[in-house]
């Protein structure tokens, strides 16, 4: 299953040692009540962020998988305050992760996004074979073009790679052209296949490409969160730097592991005609 904002930011504090969970013992749509783990002085978990890891009724249902910026928290009835309102009011019985703002939210999100590079992308729709056309755009995002593949009939669900065909730049800003060497029966679908940027994330339910791998993600931005945490309070809190001694190799080793195998540009076909004496 495709891994998601909401479980990459879960995922990133719970690296960074953050995150204290818990059982709800009631909430709304803005408030998270657990009077039996929420120990912590009052305003403790101010400008925080709350997850809603479990739905109690084991379906997965709102507000499951929903995040927020902590505002407010009382000790009384330990209520976590939430800044936006969740979809489905907080249940007892409904688990809960909470971390503090060592490690803000848009912080999380930010460096999630700096970890991503450059991703194998596929698209079915953008072209399709028109009569008397040479000349297609691409899609906006296309960084390199690697391979074009056409259907060999409209009622097919096979794919064919072709050879004859070249990218013509156009002014920034604008598409790039994909241009054919000779005319396909009007109508078929073609596939490109293209080397692009992953997409930003930007809300909880935005979803992680399943060309990467979260362990991956996860590691490298926690390297980056807490080499970000570390220019702020130097070596005055030695627990900064034993973390960076687990997650830089582990980030190493998962890029090892894990690396991008991008797709390889088709080769042009090269016909050669001989002579018979």
């Amino acid at each position: 299953m495709s891994k998601t904002l909401f479980d990459l930011t879960y995922e990133l504090a719970r690296a960074l040692g953050v995150v204290s969970e818990g059982v709800a013992t009631g909430g709304s749509t803005t408030t998270i009540a657990d009077s039996v783990e929420r120990t912590e002085a009052n305003d403790y978990w101010n400008l925080g962020t709350a997850w809603i890891t479990y739905d109690a009724g084991g379906l997965g249902a709102a507000p499951q998988g929903e995040y927020s910026l902590v505002s407010d928290y009382a000790l009384s009835g330990g209520v976590l305050t939430l800044r936006s309102t969740l979809t489905a009011a907080v249940a007892i019985g409904d688990r809960y992760a909470v971390a503090g703002q060592r490690y803000p939210l848009q912080l999380l999100i930010q460096k999630i996004n700096e970890t991503f590079g450059v991703i194998e992308k596929t698209d079915l729709t953008t072209v399709v074979i028109a009569g008397d056309q040479l000349l297609y755009s691409l899609p906006s995002d296309v960084l390199e073009l690697k391979q074009v593949w056409v259907q060999p009939s409209t009622d097919s669900d096979n794919w064919e790679p072709i050879y004859d065909w070249s990218v013509q730049k156009s002014a920034t800003g604008s598409a790039n052209k994909l241009i054919f060497e000779r005319q396909f029966l009007a109508g078929l679908a073609v596939k490109l296949v293209y080397v692009g940027y992953h997409q930003t994330l930007r809300v909880a339910t935005d979803k992680l490409d399943d060309s990467l791998h979260s362990k991956q993600i996860v590691y490298n931005a926690a390297v980056k969160c807490l080499l970000w945490y570390k220019s702020k309070v130097g070596d005055s809190d030695t627990s900064v730097n034993d973390l960076l001694n687990i997650y830089q190799p582990m980030a190493q080793a998962a890029n090892t592991e894990h690396a991008q195998r991008l797709p390889k540009k088709s080769a042009k076909t090269i016909h050669l005609v001989f002579n018979r004496p």
